[in-house]
């Protein structure tokens, strides 16, 4: 079933659901699975998937989360957990055999990568799961635009202090029981449209659509996330 009638409308029968996974399920309805969930964390994306008939793989590098995933294993159906793997492992080397029609980085997983070379590391990793054709979507968090002003209104210091990243969320991943002690931070990066286009063209990914909102509004430079729909 699709998220929307390629009007921004949602169906009735799907009124109430959460507006992101109404959308990623009505764009795997249109392009078809299985389906590689590369940030699955706690799995809510990939389960979701499952629940409507798709077949799912999802992967995060946190032990933590994939653990968090499995655990809701038993309450799912035991059709939608046999059509759901989860595997830890590092989204900027992942190198499996096999190809999906569709790739998802949802939940800002993009933005889970803190330099120009971890993201085009990841998306090599998109690119090389990608079957011909394939289609790659994901949503992050949009940079806010940079402040205008004057040179008559800037501070004096204001030149020689360097200007800082728009903002950067940190968390803390839960603590396993028994493992050591210490906080492992995870920083999020926002990247902009202009910077996210320039390192799929050099992979070969041909941006086809960009969203403000999972209800289908067309992308401003305003909207708080960015939501793209790429070819392979």
């Amino acid at each position: 079933m699709g998220g929307n009638d390629g009007r921004g409308r949602t169906p009735l029968s799907l009124v109430g659901q959460e507006p992101d996974l109404l959308f990623y399920k009505g764009q795997v309805a249109e392009h078809g699975g299985p389906v590689l969930v590369l940030g699955a964390a706690n799995g809510r994306v990939a389960w979701a998937l499952a629940e409507a008939g798709v077949e799912v793989l999802g992967v995060d590098p946190s032990a933590r989360m994939i653990q968090a995933a499995e655990e809701r294993r038993s309450l799912e159906t035991p059709e939608s957990s046999a059509r759901t793997r989860f595997l830890c492992a590092d989204m900027r080397s992942l190198r499996l055999e096999e190809r999906f029609p569709v790739v998802l980085a949802p939940q800002n997983a993009l933005g889970m990568m803190d330099s120009h070379e971890a993201l085009e590391a990841m998306l090599a990793t998109v690119r090389h799961h990608l079957v011909s054709g394939g289609t790659f979507i994901y949503d992050v968090l949009n940079p806010p635009p940079e402040p205008t002003t004057s040179h008559e209104e800037e501070e004096p210091s204001a030149a020689l202090e360097p200007r800082r990243p728009p903002f950067a969320f940190h968390l803390r991943e839960r603590r396993l029981p028994g493992a050591p002690l210490g906080i492992h931070r995870l920083r999020l990066r926002p990247f902009s449209p202009a910077e996210l286009d320039e390192a799929m063209a050099a992979l070969g990914l041909t941006p086809r659509e960009r969203y403000g909102r999972f209800d289908g509004k067309p992308f401003d430079p305003e909207d708080a996330r960015h939501i793209g729909v790429v070819g392979g």
